[in-house]
């Protein structure tokens, strides 16, 4: 007998990722170029990396609402489409089959 509790798996102690693997900021050319500038006044952000979300494209509010819109409903687009159409095909060969005529032939 298996006990599911709230949190889904999330025992604890909770394991806290070391702070090296956001050490990435470099990748991001206007982080990068923020560095430059600073040291040139001979200043560091020792937080620097905690900005890399600001400019990383897998964050929908960088890429923008559109191209994130567009990710989400494109994969599954013609499958959906398609489905539809068979879905209308069926109903109306039934209603054809079953009544002698289409919703399309119905006068209302």
């Amino acid at each position: 007998l298996q006990v599911v509790a709230m949190g889904h798996g999330h025992d604890e102690p909770f394991k806290i990722p070391h702070h090296s693997i956001y050490n990435n900021y470099k990748a991001f050319p206007e982080l990068a170029d923020h560095e430059r500038r600073l040291g040139q006044l001979g200043l560091k952000d020792p937080w620097i990396r905690n900005y890399v979300y600001l400019y990383d494209k897998e964050y929908p509010h960088v890429r923008g609402q559109w191209a994130h819109f567009k990710r989400l409903i494109l994969p599954g687009w013609k499958l959906g489409v398609g489905a539809a159409v068979a879905l209308i095909a069926v109903e109306e060969l039934y209603s054809y089959a079953k009544t002698g005529q289409t919703s399309w032939d119905a006068h209302h």
